[in-house]
């Protein structure tokens, strides 16, 4: 085992890097982003750490536990003593960003970056916890237009049961989506617009019409070298075509995480009813994103 200095202070040498975390809703490219930034020869970004889902509520627990047994102890022994300090906020917010820091010493697997990053679709939620740990972390949002999102969602995670009435089941599955759909956009929305220096958001479709242009500028947002031999390597080890084998964009594969690799296919699976409910629900969003209706 390693001396407890010697990991502290490559801890500390990871948490002096720019640390970054990347969220979006699922299906709407939050892992092929993640990808396009881990090949940067500067940076370190794997994805599901799940820091802010799991491992809040794992702490939680824990100390919870501990702080009740040292109340026990300290009030049937050493009633007549001040007792053993409880633990607090403090040792949650220390554990917390140490286990985080460890994580991207893992996935960093000895060697040294610029930039340290995970990407967990929920990470969205969890902007003010997780910049609480690291006041310095910057935040990557990937959204996508949301019939997309649903289009793609529905194809991969599906699986129909005899007699179903699948475009019953899929207006079900599309109400039971929209309301964190919405939460999530507000959510983007407000961080980019209230903490433009540590929050951008980057859109699915944008990725895809000029993804050099747009992950130069995401390079720059992290401090990363932007020269465009380091842009047109990362986004040609993660095109499409490279990622499934041979399989060209537009060519679907229902069941498939990657399924087809192009944007505006949901009026091929969404019936115009479905359309408006999504509109209803999201369209307020689609100016700032950039999405026609």
């Amino acid at each position: 085992m390693e001396d407890w200095t010697e990991t502290a202070e490559a801890l500390r040498k990871i948490a002096s890097r720019q640390i970054f975390f990347l969220g979006g809703a699922p299906r709407s490219g939050t892992t092929w982003l993640q990808q396009m930034l881990d090949v940067h020869p500067q940076a370190s970004c794997q994805g599901e750490g799940l820091f802010a889902k799991l491992l809040y509520p794992l702490l939680d627990d824990y100390l919870g536990r501990w702080k009740k047994d040292l109340s026990e102890k300290n009030r049937a022994v050493f009633a007549h003593l001040a007792g053993y300090p409880l633990p607090g906020a403090e040792e949650r917010h220390f554990l917390a960003a140490s286990m985080i820091l460890l994580a991207f010493r893992r996935q960093a697997a000895g060697q040294n970056y610029l930039a340290y990053g995970e990407k967990t679709p929920e990470n969205l939620f969890f902007i003010p916890q997780l910049s609480a740990l690291f006041p310095q972390a910057k935040f990557i949002i990937i959204a996508r237009d949301p019939r997309d999102v649903l289009t793609s969602a529905w194809h991969f995670f599906y699986q129909g049961k005899a007699g179903e009435d699948a475009e019953a089941a899929k207006l079900a599955f599309i109400r039971g989506a929209l309301p964190p759909m919405v939460e999530g956009a507000r959510i983007a929305i407000a961080h980019e617009q209230e903490h433009p220096d540590i929050c951008r958001t980057v859109t699915y479709e944008a990725l895809r019409r000029a993804p050099e242009e747009t992950l130069a500028l995401l390079f720059r947002f992290l401090g990363l070298p932007d020269d465009p031999g380091i842009v047109a390597y990362c986004v040609e080890q993660t095109r499409f075509e490279k990622a499934t084998g041979g399989r060209r964009a537009g060519q679907a594969q229902d069941g498939a995480f990657l399924r087809l690799g192009i944007t505006g296919d949901w009026p091929s699976t969404l019936a115009p009813a479905m359309n408006d409910l999504i509109l209803q629900a999201l369209g307020w969003s689609f100016p700032y994103f950039g999405w026609a209706p």
